[in-house]
């Protein structure tokens, strides 16, 4: 009787131990389980903190790349604003100075002209008193002195005097219409009026060439 509860009570303190361990190896699952989920939990906590980090590394360096895009854009069309207002600049010059070599020709022309003028003048007027001389000095040989008229003073040729103060010129110069004047007058018309003191007609342009024949043949 002693032996079988001695057995009896060897198969309990078994079955305790037994259930003891049982529930230590429960209770270290448990704890594992819960740190497997904890561990879980924290690779995920990390791999989203990661790639919120990674995400917002990429939109800072598209913001970055966007804003020396805008820069680029911005002296690109500067550079392009400079470039148009020296073109039209350039075309202004070259618009200008079109118009003054055209003024400068037509002055030319003209000077020409009215210096082909006078000088056919001078040569008409030349040969008219080369060929009034004999008549002039038969006259002059048949005339008694008593009967010789008082000299008198001759009247400067008409191209020789200023048509603004029918005075004979010092300085004549040559207009845009073909007209000779006296440099001082013709300035001062000039300060006040665009037209012709002969034609009335307006003038192109207002340059004033020399004219060094008329000039010389006044001194002569």
């Amino acid at each position: 009787e002693a032996a079988a509860r001695e057995a009896a009570a060897r198969e309990a303190a078994e079955r305790a131990a037994e259930r003891s361990a049982l529930d230590r190896a429960a209770e270290r699952a448990a704890k594992s389980e819960k740190a497997a989920a904890a561990a879980l939990r924290a690779a995920a906590a990390t791999a989203a903190h990661r790639a919120a980090a990674e995400a917002q590394g990429g939109a800072e360096r598209e913001a970055v790349r966007a804003r020396e895009a805008a820069v680029a854009a911005e002296e690109a069309a500067t550079e392009a604003a400079e470039k148009a207002a020296a073109a039209v600049n350039l075309a202004t010059d070259c618009e200008q100075a079109a118009e003054a070599a055209a003024a400068a020709t037509a002055a030319a022309e003209a000077a020409r002209t009215a210096c082909e003028a006078e000088a056919a003048a001078a040569a008409a007027e030349a040969a008219a008193s080369y060929n009034e001389a004999p008549a002039r000095l038969d006259q002059g040989s048949s005339s008694s002195a008593a009967e010789a008229p008082v000299p008198r003073e001759e009247e400067p040729p008409h191209d020789f005097t200023c048509p603004i103060t029918t005075e004979v010129m010092s300085d004549p110069v040559m207009a845009a219409d073909g007209h000779s004047y006296e440099r001082k007058q013709i300035e001062r018309w000039l300060t006040t009026k665009s037209t012709s003191p002969m034609t009335g007609e307006a003038l192109v342009q207002s340059f004033l060439a020399p004219n060094h024949t008329l000039r010389r043949q006044i001194r002569e």
